[in-house]
């Protein structure tokens, strides 16, 4: 599976980025100014609030790639710079679901294709870490593709989700449905309790890489 974006160069990107910029705020000069007429301006920061969390990762992920404070493990697994020894991974975004799925596939096989790319990234992730001294390097992922059952086969167990990782996912509402309407090539909305948050040390992940492989040859 390749990442379309980053097969473009850098005048094609910043020009995806302009155009895709344009088109967030004519979207919101044009509902704004119908809002405003029909004496509901009140909702304008709400659209803005809706279109900016669909515009942000398209801007955020390139961004933070460039600057060092995230890298791709996969086409569809990111992590944050390790910090404290605690690894945040996070699956594809909008922005890497636009740029890497298959459009002309069926829904089954979007997800598996999905489920394959994180598997990757979970054992390049693995074979970084697996020949080293034993790391304290402790893993904290949210996802609505991995169920606590194969977590737990991960050596990763759910944990609460903080109130304000509760409020960014509320927020990111539509661009979650996005994301999952992309997937499932219907319009889909995201069921929030089932978006789990888990834990667990990179070494019990390690010692799981045997799972992992068996698992990555079924799909």
């Amino acid at each position: 599976m390749k990442h379309s974006f980053y097969s473009l160069s850098n005048t094609e990107q910043a020009a995806f980025v302009l155009k895709l910029a344009a088109l967030f705020i004519l979207l919101n000069l044009v509902l704004g100014t119908l809002l405003y007429f029909c004496g509901l301006v009140f909702l304008s920061l709400f659209i803005f609030a809706i279109s900016l969390s669909v515009f942000a990762p398209f801007v955020d992920v390139p961004s933070g790639v460039k600057s060092g404070s995230l890298r791709y493990y996969s086409t569809l697994l990111i992590g944050e710079k390790i910090k404290n020894n605690r690894l945040v991974l996070h699956g594809g975004s909008l922005f890497d679901y636009y740029f890497t799925l298959d459009f002309n596939q069926t829904a089954p096989e979007r997800k598996k294709q999905v489920l394959s790319a994180l598997i990757d990234g979970l054992l390049i992730l693995i074979a970084e870490h697996e020949h080293g001294k034993p790391t304290a390097i402790r893993i904290h992922a949210t996802s609505y593709i991995l169920n606590p059952r194969t977590a737990k086969k991960l050596g990763l167990h759910v944990c609460q989700t903080d109130v304000i990782q509760q409020l960014i996912l509320y927020f990111n509402f539509v661009n979650l449905t996005c994301s999952l309407s992309f997937l499932t090539g219907r319009l889909t909305l995201p069921n929030m309790k089932k978006i789990y948050s888990f834990e667990g040390e990179l070494n019990a992940l390690i010692a799981n890489k045997a799972y992992l492989q068996r698992l990555h040859a079924r799909l």
